[in-house]
């Protein structure tokens, strides 16, 4: 498949669309500071205003393919990615690995030193947004068979699919940002059967808007 990474001026814009993702669950704890002035606008009136409860503030887990030879061509708008994240968010996970999913991710770029396995990032916030940045590209047998995984370190209890669907249980809101133009999409096994399980948006301008309109819908 010939590959086309998206420029980077497109992308760096694109990714300005992520500050959209503001909390919206209810109001229900009230501010006393916010009543306050609030009141004393009203020359004395009470206005009672309330502010969002602490566990809706938004966090984001970010997971990020960083390996093999598909992903080559969109380091940089990955690696552009990962610094503008880091600015954006408070509460921001990130995590690496290599083609798909497994029986664990890693925090550590180099994948070999900070594991952290898929049950553990099941109990996270529920409402926590989810967002792969991947190719999806890879053997299906990688994806679908217990013993797919390319090297010895990554062998598994079970399919790679089967963590992907835990995941997509657990998130009700994620997405997978693909680096590959959408026209290519049909041609990949493996894009075919993650589009399946996770909403797919280019990772351009227009799918970063369309990224993150689904990320807040309710």
């Amino acid at each position: 498949m010939k590959k086309t990474e998206p420029r980077r001026e497109d992308v760096i814009e694109a990714l300005k669309r992520l500050r959209q993702l503001t909390p919206t669950g209810p109001k229900d704890v009230v501010s006393v500071n916010k009543t306050i002035y609030q009141t004393m606008r009203n020359a004395g009136e009470i206005e009672i205003v309330f502010d969002r409860r602490l566990a809706d503030r938004l966090k984001v887990l970010l997971l990020i393919d960083n390996g093999g030879w598909s992903m080559d061509p969109y380091v940089e708008t990955v690696q552009t990615l990962f610094h503008y994240a880091r600015s954006q968010f408070k509460d921001l996970s990130i995590c690496y690995f290599h083609n798909t999913v497994g029986d664990r991710v890693w925090r550590d770029p180099q994948r070999r030193d900070r594991p952290e396995t898929v049950e553990e990032l099941s109990r996270r916030d529920p409402e926590t947004r989810l967002i792969f940045v991947g190719d999806a590209s890879m053997a299906p047998e990688e994806l679908l068979s217990i013993n797919g995984a390319i090297s010895i370190e990554y062998r598994q209890k079970q399919p790679s699919i089967d963590r992907l669907t835990l995941l997509a249980k657990t998130f009700r809101h994620a997405a997978w940002l693909n680096p590959m133009p959408a026209s290519l999409w049909d041609h990949g096994e493996t894009i075919t059967v993650i589009r399946k399980i996770f909403p797919m948006f280019e990772l351009s301008l227009t799918g970063l808007e369309k990224a993150v309109r689904h990320l807040v819908s309710r």
